[in-house]
């Protein structure tokens, strides 16, 4: 039977000083990307000290939650395969196999710890936050900055609450400049935020497409800080009926484009399938108003509020779609079924 090898050495303190200090980094270089005479490459760099900052921190704090510097070690280190043995009188007995590695716990790992030992983060934002970061390593540099904003912007009251509550310590005192940095910057998001929203409301935006505004990106630099352009508001253009011409521009790079499509594509997002993995269409374009938003299963458009006038066939009852108003309440199967038996009657 394989025997198991001792398992890496864990210096606790190390690893909280590597976290402390990949944050400071991250910070430093989102300064610089931010810059209008940075380097916009910095912007992926920022993402990837932030983020392995913040995973450094949250291992710190779990392996503070056990005295033996060999059982933190064990709860940070990527344990051996488990694998079964005979146990000599015709049972079997799990026994680990090899050594721990020395690569740490992922993210997913991390979360699990968590719970076990009852340690409270926003996880919503943490996924959200990896999500960012692997999609920002695809893209070229200078197309990140506006999602580098917002990655610092909402880690700002993870982090806060982590280290406050969780570590029991002072964000200001353990992080220093590169804290008050974060914390300029998050009031700066908020409250620009709060301002693009007050702006649209004179914009008249559809009801339904209300949420995919905010869900909108500035093409140009990825960032959701987008307002009506005044141009628009001073020709009395509103979203609803001039879609066509009514613009939007990005705070924070100053990019403009129409508002319309970038709704549009949001909501597209939400809604993508793959139908090689047996998924189906759930959006498409509404008969009505011709735009991208009629809600299949809902069976209305987001954009002008059209509802299907037959929503079910009247014989047996199956769901109808915009291309089945004109059998005046059939699915098509019956539709056919009666014009066929009328041709013949």
């Amino acid at each position: 039977m394989a025997t198991q090898r001792p398992m890496p050495r864990l210096d606790a303190a190390k690893l909280r000083e590597n976290a402390l200090t990949s944050i400071r980094l991250g910070v430093e270089d989102f300064e610089r990307c931010r810059h209008p005479a940075g380097d916009p490459a910095r912007a992926l760099s920022a993402i990837r000290n932030l983020f392995a900052g913040v995973l450094l921190l949250f291992k710190y704090k779990i392996a503070t939650c056990v005295d033996d510097p060999a059982n933190a070690a064990a709860l940070i280190f990527n344990p051996p395969e488990v694998l079964p043995h005979s146990d000599g009188e015709g049972g079997i007995a799990w026994v680990p196999v090899g050594k721990f590695r020395p690569t740490t716990i992922d993210v997913g790992t991390i979360q699990k710890r968590f719970e076990a030992f009852e340690i409270d983060v926003d996880w919503d934002v943490i996924e959200k936050l990896q999500a960012c970061r692997n999609h920002l390593e695809h893209l070229h540099p200078a197309h990140t900055l506006g999602e580098v904003a917002e990655f610092v912007a909402e880690l700002f009251p993870v982090l806060r609450d982590f280290i406050q509550t969780e570590l029991e310590e002072s964000p200001a005192a353990i992080l220093g400049d590169a804290w008050q940095l974060m914390l300029l910057h998050h009031n700066f998001f908020v409250d620009t935020t709060k301002r693009c929203e007050e702006a649209w409301s004179e914009a008249y935006v559809p009801e339904g497409m209300e949420p995919w505004l905010k869900e909108s990106k500035c093409p140009e630099c990825g960032s959701t800080l987008l307002a009506p352009a005044q141009e628009s508001l001073d020709a009395g253009d509103t979203v609803e009926r001039n879609d066509d011409r009514f613009k939007a521009i990005c705070i924070a790079c100053g990019y403009t484009d129409l508002v319309a499509p970038l709704m549009v594509v949001a909501l597209e997002n939400a809604h993508s399938y793959d139908p090689r993995d047996g998924g189906e269409a759930s959006l498409e374009g509404c008969n009505q108003c011709g735009r991208g938003a009629f809600l299949i299963y809902e069976q209305s458009c987001l954009w002008c509020a059209a509802e299907l006038e037959y929503t079910e066939c009247e014989m047996c009852e199956e769901r109808l779609g915009q291309e089945d108003q004109h059998n005046g309440g059939l699915c098509s199967y019956h539709a056919h079924s009666y014009e066929k038996f009328m041709r013949e009657d």
